[in-house]
């Protein structure tokens, strides 16, 4: 829990950091937001939010697919931003600025890191995986319908036609990052599914002495009460049988029927 607590903490502080900066450069609320490495960190924050207020219990079935999936999306646009965005010198520089190294190495370093140690509470089916790329190929449309329409603006180099000698050009840029998308979706999801345990031990044990089944739900009657109710049983036919030593005799008549009943 601590250290999805400094997650939080150093996601809320950067992005809060940004915002301020945002204000007093002038620069739209429009393209700030626009940014996939913003949008990944906001995310990041309701999933942290939600994982510590929210029990694992009482999350729904689609939960830690959602988790696997901002873990995806974070840790991308870590390495996007390091092998086409940075410039060179930058990639492994202390100088830059914190919002920056918050959101493009600690962030998502720390989220694939809790991933990677934390197990999800059910298994991840890795060919549901793919549906994690929708987010992104959303951001793709979004961002192109936009420049292309709108106001010619491109949250990233490698999404804008002018750069590459028109659209025809986008498709080896382009492709290359929906291609690492894609590797790295089914690679997180991978790792997710390796990690999962079954739970192990038996259920509950409930107010009557039985044990909750583990598999079915159905209860199980625990033996001891029955070894109790039966050396009760044997104590009060001995002390029957004392006092009346006839009667021992016509229980024993009166039981040899059943017992040669009972026989194969």
């Amino acid at each position: 829990m601590a250290w999805r607590i400094v997650i939080l903490l150093m996601a809320v502080f950067a992005e809060g950091w940004n915002i301020k900066n945002m204000l007093q450069s002038g620069e739209p609320p429009t393209e700030h937001f626009a940014y996939f490495t913003v949008q990944a960190n906001i995310a990041v924050i309701v999933l942290m939010v939600w994982m510590l207020l929210v029990r694992e219990e009482h999350r729904p079935r689609w939960f830690d697919h959602l988790r696997g999936a901002i873990t995806a999306y974070i840790v991308l646009a870590g390495v996007v931003y390091a092998v086409l965005l940075a410039e060179p010198d930058e990639v492994w520089a202390w100088s830059v600025e914190f919002t920056n190294a918050a959101q493009h190495r600690f962030i998502p370093w720390m989220v694939g890191l809790d991933w990677l140690l934390v197990a999800t509470a059910r298994p991840i089916r890795v060919s549901r995986a793919g549906w994690w790329m929708a987010y992104p190929v959303a951001f793709l449309v979004f961002a192109w319908l936009r420049g292309g329409l709108i106001d010619s603006w491109f949250p990233y180099p490698f999404l804008d036609p002018a750069e590459h000698g028109g659209w025809a050009g986008l498709v080896w840029p382009t492709g290359q990052v929906l291609l690492a998308f894609v590797v790295g979706i089914f690679l997180v999801a991978a790792v997710g599914r390796l990690r999962w345990r079954p739970p192990t031990g038996d259920g509950p044990v409930q107010a009557d002495g039985s044990v909750q089944a583990s598999g079915d739900g159905a209860a199980q009657p625990s033996v001891a009460p029955r070894a109790a109710d039966a050396a009760g049983a044997s104590d009060a036919a001995g002390m029957s049988g004392s006092s009346n030593p006839s009667g021992t005799q016509a229980a024993g008549l009166a039981s040899s029927p059943s017992s040669t009943s009972s026989r194969p």
